[in-house]
Formats: C-alpha cells, structure tokens, sequence
C-alpha cells in the first residue's frame, strides 16, 4: 500500500483545483511574498482547512533549501497560542526535475495587523494588549535560540474571540537559529525595510534584540497610525542609525519609557522579550489603565513650567546620549549652584552681617539664565 492518504468520495476535488500531496487542496491565493505564496487550502484526509506556504520550485538551490529546513525546524519546535501552528511539511516532484517545498499550518481566518492598520490608529489600551501578546510569544522563540529577523504588521495575523483581538505570530521563513550558519547568501539583507534594526542595517550579528526593535517600531506605528521609518531605500537605512523614533505623544509614561527602550539604537539597551510582555501585562493590569493619563497633573505643570512625564521620556529618547551626558552634567552644576546658595542663605541666618554673595563661573544660554534667575530668586 502506498504512503498517500485515502481520499474519500465526497471529498473529491471542485474541478479544475490541484491537490498537493495527494491530499492537501489549493482553494485560492491569500499572501504573496518575496519568497512563497500562501494558498488557502482544504485537507481531504482530517476535513479541516488550512494555510499552506508554497515554496518555489527549486532544484540545486542550497541557500534556499537551507531556509526552508530551519523554517520547519523552527516552527516544529514551537508551541504557544500567539504562533502559527505548523501542521505538516514536505516537498512534491514536478515534471521538470525540480522539488516543490511546502508548509501546512494553522488558517488564521482574519485580517493581518497591517490591514487594521490601515483604518484608524489603535486605542492605546488594545496596542497594548497586542504588544503583550506578540512579545509573549517572542519569549518562546528566542528561549529556543530562534531569531525571527521579520517581525512587522503583515506577519501578525489576527481574529476575534469572544470580542477580544488575537494575534498570532506567522512566517519564519527568514528566522535564524542564533549562532547557527547564516542562512542568506553575502551581502544580502533579509527583512521589510521599514522594520529593520539598526544592525540588521549594518549586517551585524544579529540576536533577539533585533525582534524587540521590530516590535518597538509596530508598537509606534499602531498608535500613531504612521510608519516611523519611510523614504527611500538610502534615506530609512540612515535614519536607523542617525535618529531615534519619536514616541507618540500622550502615553502612559512607563509606557513611553518601554518604547524607547526597545527602539535603543544599541541592542544590549533593550529589554528581552520575557521583560516587554511582562511590563504591558502590567500596564494591562494596572487600575485606570485604559485611561492613559500623565504622571503629572497638567495644572501643576503649568504653574512650575515643568513638562508632563510622557513629555519628558519623549525628549529624553529625541536627544542623543552624548547630548544627554552634557545636560546631565550641566543640571548637576545646578543642584552644585543651588546648594551653594543654600549654605550662603544658612551661614547668615543667625544673625550679623550676611556674608558675600559667592561668585561662579558664568554659564550660558538658558542654563545660564535660569541659573542667574534661581540666584537672585534666594539672595537675601
């Protein structure tokens, strides 16, 4: 008896549609991509739909027969409910000499992220919720030393249960088993542009960070309803490396903070995956989380001409860290400036002739005025 599955009559192929294997029908075209077409599909054998990932026909195309084998090692060692599930996987013969690879997986019956994303921008609180979600799921692939090096809105499928937004993480076939061969050819940059870590920019070696970078830059774009990165190709590859992303205005401030911290320019200033969906559980969780609010109460701002908490996490992320060495420095020599008016005020509060006011190494700009300002506001 052969290898092939019965089919029974009544799942007789519609006319006119290929049967895979034997057994898997090809219903329809649902995603094109650089490397496969994604077909929606129907297994005769367990009367189930499917998605099945067709490869092209290849012959003596080692690079390529290299990624499909770790995109079905990956997925095989994989379990988790924000993932594609992996079915089965296998390579037809065609008439030519050539094999046909191919992957079964979970149907996902829904649109992808990057179709939502092009209605209105999301609610803060189900950004969130999706964030939490996409990084759960990272934990669980980089535990196992996988990469996925394309992490962007059209790999996140989605769909409704019981009114609640499921996304599911899809398409490994660019993932990289860390420290493992590198499994495209010189010179050659897999990932969607707009997506792409800094390293991934530079070809540096890459690691988990470079998926939390990617999920910082869907995070962005979910709320603020825009890509971070766009131009041509030479323009959003100099922007990586010469501009940090600009959070949006009016998040929660630990929300704003995690942002810039998973769009670090440097990977080993970013937070795992475990680390990220821990933090949105949390901000998930806390109470009044679903209204976003400042730290900072907006009339108290005003009145100390102070800016909000997400105000300030935003500024701090624009300014480069040199930049930020110097104000440090800078609002040190303040504190230093204003303790020396202190100890002055102190030493002549008991009475007798208030000694001189201490002399100090001008400053400019506007440091230097509200320096100027601060010492003539505590002077006696």
């Amino acid at each position: 008896m052969s290898g092939a599955p019965a089919i029974r009559p009544s799942d007789a192929p519609v006319e006119g549609a290929r049967v895979l294997a034997g057994r898997y029908r090809l219903d329809g075209v649902i995603g094109r991509g650089g490397m496969a077409t994604v077909h929606r599909a129907h297994d005769l054998v367990l009367d189930r739909d499917v998605a099945i990932k067709l490869f092209p026909s290849v012959a003596d195309d080692a690079d390529l027969l290299l990624r499909h084998s770790a995109e079905v090692h990956a997925l095989a060692t994989l379990s988790h409910p924000g993932l594609v599930t992996l079915y089965d996987a296998g390579s037809e013969p065609r008439g030519d000499g050539t094999q046909e690879l191919y992957l079964v997986m979970e149907l996902v019956d829904g649109p992808t992220l990057a179709e939502r994303l092009t209605a209105d921008p999301m609610p803060v609180g189900r950004m969130v919720d999706v964030g939490r979600q996409i990084a759960d799921a990272l934990a669980i692939v980089h535990e196992q030393r996988i990469v996925h090096r394309d992490i962007k809105p059209g790999n996140m499928l989605t769909s409704e249960l019981d009114g609640e937004l499921v996304v599911k993480v899809a398409d490994f076939g660019i993932a990289r088993i860390a420290d493992a061969t590198r499994l495209t050819m010189t010179g050659v940059t897999l990932g969607t542009l707009r997506y792409l870590s800094p390293e991934q920019v530079t070809g540096a070696p890459l690691g988990p960070p470079t998926d939390i970078y990617s999920l910082g830059l869907v995070l962005i774009e979910c709320v603020s309803g825009q890509s971070v990165f766009t131009g041509t190709l030479a323009e959003s590859a100099a922007a990586r490396l010469t501009t940090l992303p600009t959070i949006p205005d009016g998040l929660p401030p630990e929300l704003a903070r995690l942002l810039s911290q998973m769009t670090a320019r440097e990977p080993d200033d970013r937070p795992t995956a475990a680390v990220v969906a821990s933090e949105l559980s949390r901000l998930l969780d806390a109470p009044g989380s679903s209204a976003p609010t400042a730290a900072v109460p907006a009339a108290v701002t005003e009145r100390l001409d102070l800016p909000t908490a997400d105000e300030s996490a935003t500024a701090a992320h624009r300014v480069p860290r040199s930049m930020r060495r110097r104000w440090a420095a800078a609002g040190a020599a303040a504190v230093l400036l204003a303790g020396g008016v202190v100890a002055a005020l102190g030493a002549g509060g008991s009475g007798g002739t208030p000694p001189a006011a201490p002399h100090y190494p001008a400053v400019e700009g506007d440091l230097g005025r509200a320096l100027t300002t601060l010492q003539q506001s505590v002077t006696p």
